[in-house]
C-alpha cells in the first residue's frame, strides 16, 4: 500500500507535489543528456559527419520518445485516479491492457523506424555526408525501441503510485551506462555513430531490467 508521503488525498498537498515534481524534472534533464553525451563523445573520438548523424538521429528519436512518454502519462493519471478512489483492484486489469497496448505500439514504432529511417533523415534535411550515419543511428535505436517503450511505461506506473524517485534512479543508472558504453564503443572501439546508438539502447535495456527486478521485490497495491 502507499505510505503517507505518497498519498496525495490527505495532508499538505503542495509540499507533496513539490517533492514529487523535482525527481520528474531531474529525470527529464537526464534523459535530455543522452544525446548531449553522445554528441560530446562522438565529437571527440568520432568524425565530423558523425556529429551531424547523432544530432539529427537523436532529434528523430526524441520526437518519437516524447510522444510515447505523453501517452504513458495516461497510465499515471489512471492509476492515481483508482488509488484516490481506493479501488486498487482495478489497477491490475488497467496495467494488463496497457502492457498489451504498449507492446503492440512498440512493435509498430520499431518497424516504422527501421523502414522509414532514410525518409525521415531526408525529411530532416540531413547533410548528404551524414545521411548514412543518421540512418544507422535511427535504425539501431529503432531496433531496440521496445526497451524505450517499457522504460517509459514502467516509470509511469511508479509515478502513478506516487513514487517519482525510482524513475529518477533508473534514468541516472542508464546515463552512467550510456557514458560507459560511449567511452568503450566510440572512444575505445571507434564505432562512431553505431557505438553511440548501441550504448543508448543498452542503457535503456539496463533500466528496464532493473525496474522489473524492483517491481518483483516491491510490495505493490495491485496484482497483474
Amino acid at each position: 500500500m502507499m505510505n503517507e508521503k505518497q498519498d496525495f488525498t490527505q495532508g499538505n498537498i503542495l509540499t507533496k507535489l513539490v517533492r514529487f515534481m523535482f525527481p520528474i524534472l531531474g529525470a527529464l534533464v537526464l534523459q535530455a543528456m543522452y544525446s548531449a553525451v553522445d554528441l560530446m563523445i562522438v565529437g571527440r573520438f568520432g568524425t565530423t559527419a558523425g556529429i551531424s548523424g547523432v544530432s539529427t538521429g537523436s532529434s528523430i528519436m526524441s520526437l518519437v520518445t516524447f510522444t510515447l512518454a505523453a501517452l504513458t502519462t495516461g497510465v499515471t493519471v489512471r492509476i492515481g485516479f483508482y488509488l484516490g478512489q481506493r479501488k486498487e483492484e482495478r489497477i491490475g486489469p488497467l496495467l494488463g491492457g496497457a502492457i498489451c497496448f504498449f507492446f503492440v505500439l512498440g512493435l509498430i514504432l520499431t518497424v516504422v523506424l527501421l523502414i522509414f529511417a532514410r525518409p525521415l533523415a531526408v525529411l530532416m534535411q540531413t547533410p548528404e555526408a551524414a545521411l548514412d550515419l543518421t540512418v544507422t543511428y535511427v535504425r539501431i535505436c529503432g531496433g531496440g525501441f521496445i526497451f524505450v517503450v517499457f522504460y517509459n511505461f514502467i516509470s509511469s506506473i511508479f509515478r502513478g503510485l506516487g513514487d517519482s524517485k525510482l524513475p529518477l534512479l533508473f534514468v541516472t543508472i542508464a546515463c552512467v551506462v550510456n557514458i560507459a558504453g560511449d567511452l568503450i564503443l566510440v572512444a575505445g572501439l571507434h564505432m562512431n555513430v553505431a557505438g553511440a546508438a548501441i550504448a543508448t539502447i543498452a542503457a535503456q535495456a539496463v533500466s528496464v531490467v532493473l525496474s522489473l527486478l524492483i517491481i518483483r521485490k516491491k510490495e505493490l497495491p495491485f496484482t497483474l
